[in-house]
């Protein structure tokens, strides 16, 4: 068996074939490419399957504690004050950015989901209820990672939205945050993983749960897309799952 470490680069190679900030909604916002309209539309299939999050941290807290894991709990546990804890939840911030559009919390909640959002809300919440709470944070694990930081695709996005397109610190608060939180929650979250994968059968569970969440979350940045071009694509990644077929991928296009 592998080193820990060699397993966890492993996970970071599968995450590496569709990098979050080559995905067409952050690289259209960092290249400029979509408008303001555009970007709004998108941010209501953020808001969809944002308010979604007490849901999925709910499961994964409830099979923690079932399980007895102390550790992974008060991992999960962390997530979920960060989402409903304070004045305002998450949802609450994210929903500003539609809030400052004009757009109504009921004209949001009943918005229709694109086709991407649909597949990753059933998929997080799927994964949340019907697997463990340490396949929950490997769901979770290497898109959170890729999310914040510095040079990460929330800070990246945060830069131009307010920088470029004009729009207030407020309505792209969720942005902000997820730079400065997400960075820890990932690493968190990975070193979780790398002290769990001592065994094939764990390692197995593992790398499926990632694969699921980094799909996941693509098809969410997909429905943003969806959203707003009006056409039914999905983003096939800077590299093939199967290297002998390198075959270009077909662009994404604008509305």
């Amino acid at each position: 068996m592998t080193s820990a470490d060699q397993f966890i680069d492993e996970l970071w190679d599968y995450a590496n074939q569709v990098p979050m900030v080559e995905h067409p909604w952050f690289k259209g916002i960092v290249d400029h490419r979509w408008t303001r309209e555009q970007i709004v539309l998108g941010e209501v299939q953020h808001y969809l399957r944002v308010r979604t999050n007490p849901i999925y941290f709910g499961y994964m807290a409830v099979n923690a504690v079932a399980n007895r894991e102390q550790g992974l709990a008060d991992v999960v546990l962390e997530n979920f004050l960060e989402e409903l804890s304070g004045e305002r939840s998450h949802v609450d911030i994210m929903y500003q950015f539609l809030e400052e559009a004009g757009i109504s919390r009921e004209e949001a909640d009943n918005a229709e989901p694109a086709p991407g959002t649909l597949a990753a809300i059933e998929m997080i919440i799927g994964c949340c209820q019907r697997r463990s709470a340490l396949e929950g944070v490997a769901m979770l694990a290497f898109v959170e990672s890729q999310h914040g930081g510095p040079d990460g695709a929330a800070a990246r996005a945060y830069k131009e939205l307010v920088g470029h397109y004009g729009f207030s610190e407020r309505q792209v608060e969720t942005y902000r945050i997820h730079a400065e939180q997400d960075v820890g929650h990932g690493s968190r979250q990975i070193d979780t993983l790398r002290r769990a994968a001592t065994d094939e059968e764990t390692r197995e569970k593992i790398l499926r749960a990632v694969k699921l969440g980094i799909t996941a979350f693509t098809l969410e940045w997909d429905g943003h897309v969806q959203a707003m071009t009006g056409w039914r694509d999905f983003w096939p990644g800077v590299r093939p799952l199967d290297p002998s077929r390198p075959e270009a991928a077909p662009e994404v296009r604008e509305a």
